[in-house]
């Protein structure tokens, strides 16, 4: 067991302070009504920056809810509030005016605008290092892809171990992979929704007519399927060994337990069952469904899928560690093939970041479904529908983990790529036990404001 604190640093943190990111509920103080000197216009060029504190001040100054000696056409009063407040913080720069000798800055936090400071206390800053400031403060040990404009290369992040034993580092490049788990889900959603485009399923089919043996498969639709609304419950246990896709589906079967009641509900063995019918309808495996209508298609050629035989790989697989007071990589503990295998369809692919990412961009860029069968793919249920939550206007997002284990995945998606986040994880708690689900959201955040 190790108990060597031992981290690789792969992006900047500020000097000095806490970088929190989250809306900030203070509130500024009302001072003195607006002064109308100045008519210098606004230069809208924006930017990121860190707000500082400058050497010959003991404070930050001051933030203002209208430009200091530029008229105040709102007739509002001009309110303030001290920047030292948000020292170290990322900001997005909206535009600067000049007003007499100083130079103002309209600032953002995180998609609140905070007012107008002085730009001497604030210093430029690159997207990249704002992203990777976020994964070493929370002590993200993993790799990620994170873009805030489609039109941008995007930032790759990695902090960490992958193997500390053998010190490979975390990569996205394909030199090591990392088990897929639930994200899975929305690969298996897209190869549904090309059958049911192609009209050899319908929404509306029923369970029955291919797993009659699953009580209530009557009452339970494709639909159902797509959206944890079946009534199923039931968790797969590890098998003692590897086993075929048949014997997957069967063993989900014999776990399951069908409730006839149709709230949403999240189980694996909704998607394990939809692999199955996609099996059963195509009369090809899922393995060779998977290959040909989605990794051939997209190049992802850094994904394997894990059945029935010992899955061959050119890079290493991620060890999964668990963090505490006492340390970071403790609890190491390998990937157990046995269990990927028995989760055909919600489980058994191992990948990268790089190679997930093309798969989010190709599910809305037409390379996967039509437009209107990705919005058809998404709308079927109103909190999580096709692989995917859908209860957050303008952005699909998922999570995933491997109980017991440091792993967990996660990824973003605004409706038209134009913000995507995608992490692997491979240890957890992250620092102050901060949730996966939170982190990934908290990246989210900063590539949709940054």
């Amino acid at each position: 067991m190790m108990t060597i604190k031992k981290i690789i640093t792969t992006g900047l943190l500020a000097a000095s302070g806490a970088f929190v990111l989250g809306i900030s509920t203070t509130q500024p103080i009302n001072v003195n009504a607006a002064a109308t000197t100045s008519t210098t216009k606004a230069n809208t060029t924006r930017y990121n920056a860190q707000i500082t504190v400058p050497q010959s001040m003991s404070s930050g100054y001051q933030i203002y809810s209208n430009v200091p000696g530029v008229k105040n056409t709102t007739g509002t009063p001009t309110t303030t509030v001290d920047s030292s407040k948000y020292n170290n913080q990322y900001v997005r720069v909206l535009q600067t005016q000049r007003a007499k000798s100083t130079t103002y800055a309209q600032i953002r936090y995180n998609g609140k605008i905070l007012g107008w400071m002085n730009v001497n206390g604030l210093k430029q800053v690159s997207f990249a290092s704002i992203a990777k400031a976020t994964m070493t403060q929370y002590n993200g040990i993993g790799t990620g892809i994170v873009s805030h404009n489609k039109s941008l290369t995007p930032t790759t992040l990695k902090n960490g171990y992958a193997n500390m034993l053998h010190s490979t580092q975390n990569a996205s490049d394909g030199s090591v992979l990392y088990p897929l788990a639930s994200l899975q889900n929305g690969m298996t959603a897209a190869i549904v929704q090309q059958l049911i485009n192609s009209k050899k399923l319908t929404p509306t089919t029923t369970l029955s007519k291919y797993y009659p043996q699953v009580a209530h498969s009557k009452a339970i639709t494709i639909q159902q399927l797509l959206t944890m609304t079946s009534g199923i419950k039931g968790t797969i246990k590890a098998p003692d060994d590897l086993v075929t896709e048949d014997q997957a589906y069967t063993n989900a079967i014999k776990a399951l337990t069908s409730t006839n009641k149709h709230p949403y509900a999240y189980s694996d063995i909704n998607y394990v069952l939809l692999a199955g019918i996609i099996s059963k309808v195509t009369g090809k495996s899922y393995t060779q469904n998977l290959q040909s209508r989605i990794l051939t298609k997209l190049g992802m050629k850094n994904t394997v899928v894990v059945n029935e035989t010992q899955p061959s790989i050119s890079g290493i697989m991620a060890v999964s560690y668990n963090s505490s007071s006492n340390g970071d990589y403790l609890n190491s503990q390998a990937v157990s093939y046995p269990l990927l295998s028995a989760l055909p369809g919600a489980g058994n692919v191992l990948t990268t970041p790089s190679d997930y990412y093309k798969f989010v961009l190709g599910l809305q860029n037409g390379k996967v479904l039509p437009a209107k069968s990705y919005s058809k793919l998404t709308s079927y249920g109103t909190k999580y529908s096709g692989g995917m939550y859908v209860d957050q206007k303008g952005v699909k997002y998922n999570n995933g983990l491997y109980a017991g284990t440091g792993f967990n995945t996660g990824y973003y998606a605004s409706d038209g790529n134009q913000h995507v986040t995608v992490i692997f994880l491979n240890q957890s708690p992250l620092k102050n036990n901060l949730k996966p689900a939170t982190f990934f959201n908290k990246l989210n955040t900063v590539a949709t404001y940054y």
